[in-house]
């Protein structure tokens, strides 16, 4: 059987078009979503703080299909404490796994975490903690992520009224963004999220875009809240969480 030889050109517009075809992990809600949680869950080990240290640590690991992390370790240490609370931080994180051709695979990753005390007395000053849980349930350490239908208990919005209240919160904070206002923008924005154990949240990302500004505010709103986490077995449990948040203009005010 004869056998065609291709052009080295063509063989690299192949190559090229092959490697397009490629979509490398990514964190659930991009870098912004990672910023804001190191902010939230960073906790700064007190001697590297009282040192003023500054740096960061490395950490590998192999996300999984399911976008869940495994083998996570230390590459590059920058402090005993520090690389262990970056190892607790890197295994909270929610990933999208690599692709190609539109069939997700197992790849190696890493991340780098920093460490900077001045930053972090700065933000702690500024940070509006939730306040302690009232539950003496312990806080599951496995670091497991329940569905809302594995828990016994589903989290709930630390609100006078929990779940059946929060829409009337939502409503009541809701912030309408004038490029919104201006361009007739309504609609639904739908945030996943992770109620932690702590009862903070965490791996936000919209699910879906509306514009002008409606996806940061969704955002926003979410970040206000605080919640008593899912229990499962007796644990607080960390636990996945979707939320609606409606954008409707006042037909008077149009």
């Amino acid at each position: 059987m004869a056998r065609i030889l291709l052009p080295p050109f063509f063989l690299l517009l192949a190559t090229l078009a092959s490697a397009q075809d490629f979509t490398p992990p990514e964190p659930l809600g991009g870098k912004d979503a990672v910023n804001w949680f190191l902010e939230q869950e960073q906790h700064f080990p007190q001697e590297a703080l009282a040192t003023g240290l500054n740096g960061e640590v490395g950490i590998s690991f192999k996300i999984l299909e399911d976008g869940s992390v495994q083998n996570a370790r230390v590459s590059l240490p920058l402090d005993p404490a520090c690389d262990a609370e970056a190892l607790r931080l890197a295994r909270m994180l929610r990933w999208r796994p690599a692709s190609a051709n539109g069939t997700v695979f197992e790849k190696d990753h890493s991340i780098m975490i920093p460490f900077n005390a001045k930053k972090y007395t700065k933000l702690q000053a500024k940070k509006k903690a939730c306040p302690p849980l009232e539950s003496t349930l312990p806080q599951d350490a496995s670091n497991k992520l329940y569905t809302d239908r594995e828990t016994d208990t589903l989290a709930t919005p630390r609100i006078e009224g929990g779940l059946r209240q929060l829409p009337n919160y939502l409503g009541q904070n809701l912030k309408y963004p004038p490029e919104a206002f201006r361009l007739d923008i309504q609609g639904k924005v739908t945030i996943e999220f992770t109620v932690e154990t702590t009862g903070s949240v965490s791996n936000l990302r919209t699910l879906n875009f509306l514009g002008g500004g409606c996806d940061a505010e969704a955002m926003r709103l979410v970040r206000m809240l605080c919640w008593q986490p899912a229990v499962k077995d007796g644990q607080l449990v960390r636990s996945v969480m979707k939320l609606d948040i409606m954008f409707r203009l006042d037909p008077s005010r149009r």
